[in-house]
């Protein structure tokens, strides 16, 4: 458990200041925000990884641990039509086929347009991607020997240009649910569709200030929900993470759900939201910024992720 439990602080700090600044779609610094993410995940060879051995490097027969995929796309919005790009980003693992089951863990990397102000989004959703990023590489020697695919995905246009509605909202969400449910992968002479070979996609979504509580909205992911409370009391224990004020998660349900991006995905795979209830009061402010960020909170959540995504491999 030590492995997944060291200080991640530093690295979202560096992460931030890449990914936290105005990332209204189709903007110059939307753009520089979303080549960023895709720079983390480029030229990750396994020579350049801490703690691989000669052993690994003789059998891996990929030439980067990771797999870069574009979804990129235009659709019309209340302020005219914008291009969206959702990246996705897959491992290679030795021990894994194209039939391999996997686990998708999600945030959105967009910031809502505000005529008023400059909106930042350090919680909606700076930190949650800066989290995906080092999750994804501290866990590298573990996924490349891994039974299981790790798949993240960086929704693009999760927010609403005016008003949240079935049309002006999620539009990576709803634009990739849709090109996933017509994927098939072929594999010794046999098809199955992208969704059956999906354990459980997870989203994250307003993470950063302190004491957050997040609460079960399923039934068919309670397993899981459980797992990461349990992560949470052992740790604490262990006094690895020290919540300021009771647990972050919290074994009791909420009653209807959260629109978010996982919503197109729910008819065809489990899907966990992660998200605190209630909302931090910044949200949608010009409040949401670098200061309100509690980086012990963040750093706690990150270890229990760590050890839920480390767990599963």
């Amino acid at each position: 458990m030590k492995k997944y439990t060291e200080s991640g602080i530093p690295v979202i700090q560096e992460h931030l200041k890449h990914i936290l600044k105005e990332r209204v779609v189709d903007t110059e610094s939307h753009k520089e925000v979303q080549q960023y993410i895709i720079s983390q995940f480029e030229n990750r060879k396994l020579e350049n990884i801490e703690g691989i051995d000669d052993e690994d490097l003789e059998e891996y027969p990929f030439e980067n641990v990771w797999n870069i995929e574009l979804d990129q796309f235009k659709d019309t919005t209340p302020l005219g039509e914008k291009t969206f790009t959702n990246i996705i980003i897959s491992s290679n693992s030795i021990k894994t086929d194209p039939h391999s089951q996997s686990l998708i863990l999600s945030a959105h990397y967009d910031s809502k347009y505000f005529e008023e102000f400059s909106f930042l989004g350090a919680t909606d959703s700076a930190v949650p991607c800066s989290m995906l990023i080092d999750l994804a590489h501290s866990l590298e020697h573990q996924i490349i020997n891994s039974n299981k695919k790790i798949i993240l995905i960086f929704f693009d246009g999760e927010e609403a240009f005016k008003h949240w509605s079935d049309t002006d909202s999620i539009y990576g969400a709803r634009h990739l649910a849709s090109v996933l449910e017509n994927r098939v992968i072929e594999h010794k002479k046999t098809s199955k569709s992208f969704y059956e070979l999906v354990d459980c996609l997870i989203l994250i979504d307003l993470i950063g200030v302190s004491d957050p509580k997040f609460y079960q909205f399923r039934k068919d992911t309670e397993d899981l929900f459980l797992k990461l409370s349990d992560i949470e009391e052992k740790l604490s224990l262990k006094r690895l993470i020290q919540p300021k004020a009771g647990r972050y998660f919290n074994n009791r349900y909420l009653t209807g759900d959260i629109q978010d991006d996982h919503v197109p995905f729910k008819k065809h795979v489990k899907t966990l939201h992660i998200i605190p209830y209630p909302f931090p009061n910044t949200w949608h402010t010009e409040k949401d910024n670098y200061s309100i960020l509690d980086f012990d909170t963040i750093d706690d959540i990150l270890k229990i992720f760590k050890v839920f995504v480390g767990s599963t491999l």
